[in-house]
């Protein structure tokens, strides 16, 4: 089975997902709303695009910024507002993330996939990403690309030997499709063709059982609209024979 036929089942979506050349406009990432690169998993008649990266991450991961419980992925923010605020960005986010149940410790999906280290044009030595505030309470601290002020409550990258670092997005501008090690699961791909069958199965039934719903639900209003006309047409003939 070459690429282009490759099919997965993505608990996001009802269909098959397959992999293919992502259409020109670049569709934009149904799990991070970031543009998918050249190739994506996608149901074409539903529109419904995820990076490959996207698509294959793992269910459970535990993280460097947050070591003392796993994160758990999401499809959709478990709160009321239906956002998260990331604590990695401080971006809010309303789709696919990992989070942390226990503590409310919440992460975009290509946030929680940044590289731990990156090499950069402008400085001789790699630069790690940081966590957490390094410096006194107060610190002004400046981008040294970009020379803006930069949150160093936020994560960015730093050389610490040099002091040198700036914002992520200086140094590591947003690419999903390179996730860092151990971020990656393998794709759910149908392994045989009795597979593929069962999968098609299955979402055929689901299918059908939405038909019925929504057939009940037809009737059901319809039922209701008649009831409502019968109960007008008495209402004006009572009115009648009062005159």
């Amino acid at each position: 089975m070459n690429n282009a036929q490759r099919t997965m089942i993505h608990i996001s979506h009802l269909h098959p997902l397959k992999l293919v050349v992502s259409p020109k406009p670049k569709p934009i990432c149904h799990a991070c709303n970031i543009q998918c690169g050249n190739q994506s998993f996608g149901c074409i008649e539903c529109r419904y695009f995820l990076h490959v990266t996207c698509a294959t991450s793992k269910r459970c991961v535990n993280h460097p910024a947050h070591p003392a419980h796993n994160l758990t992925f999401e499809l959709t923010p478990n709160y009321i507002s239906g956002k998260f605020q990331c604590d990695a960005c401080g971006v809010e986010g309303n789709t696919f993330g990992f989070r942390c149940r226990d503590c409310c410790y919440d992460l975009h999906l290509h946030c929680s996939a940044l590289p731990h280290f990156v090499n950069h044009p402008s400085h001789s030595h790699p630069l790690s990403i940081v966590y957490k505030n390094p410096y006194p309470s107060g610190t002004c601290a400046i981008c040294d690309l970009c020379k803006n002020y930069l949150d160093p409550c936020k994560w960015f990258y730093l050389c610490r030997s040099c002091d040198f670092g700036g914002h992520i997005g200086c140094f590591s501008p947003e690419k999903p499709e390179v996730l860092s090690p151990g971020l990656q699961a393998q794709p759910t791909l149908p392994s045989n063709p009795q597979e593929e069958t069962q999968a098609n199965v299955l979402l055929n039934t689901v299918n059908s059982i939405k038909q019925e719903q929504l057939l009940f639900a037809q009737a059901k209003a319809a039922q209701t609209m008649m009831v409502g006309s019968s109960r007008l047409v008495n209402s004006f003939q009572w009115r009648n024979n009062l005159l």
